[in-house]
């Protein structure tokens, strides 16, 4: 079994980063060896060999559900489906393609969970916001909660 945990975002717009500073994070703690940490950065596209060779995704990304900032979502892949209003993430369109054609070519992971935080800047500056620092904890909390239930799955 083979859980890959992304963190998708851009270190140099604040909160957009959270995804990338949660793996940071992740690279402290003792993980099962099935579990692999990815710095996906903004190319989530070219993620797409990753995706082919997982049988668990956790990915981590801001998310703008027009909520208040750190608010911390659990979405599926049918959750972040573009509508043509808006995409709800700066980086969706690139992650679903990408997971699209992994399950074309019948190699998708057999299952895919997003935790997305709402942002309260995206701006210049390689901090997180104080509102979303303090959610890191939590947000750990939550991805290796996801982990365990894989593992005994």
């Amino acid at each position: 079994m083979k859980i890959t945990v992304l963190g998708i975002g851009n270190i140099l717009l604040k909160d957009e980063g959270v995804g990338v500073r949660v793996v940071e994070h992740l690279k402290k703690y003792n993980l099962p060896k099935e579990v692999e940490l990815i710095d996906g950065g903004t190319a989530t596209a070219s993620l797409f060999p990753i995706f082919t060779e997982t049988d668990h995704l956790i990915v981590i990304d801001a998310v703008k559900g027009k909520m208040s900032p750190g608010t911390i979502y659990q979405l599926g892949l049918n959750d972040l489906m573009p509508t043509k209003k808006a995409s709800i993430s700066l980086h969706d369109l690139g992650l679903l393609e990408a997971l699209d054609m992994a399950k074309k070519i019948g190699k998708s992971p057999r299952s895919v969970v997003i935790f997305g935080i709402e942002p309260k800047e995206i701006d210049w500056g390689m901090e997180l916001t104080p509102e979303i620092n303090q959610k890191l904890p939590e947000i750990i909390r939550l991805v290796t909660e996801k982990i365990e239930e894989f593992l005994n799955s």
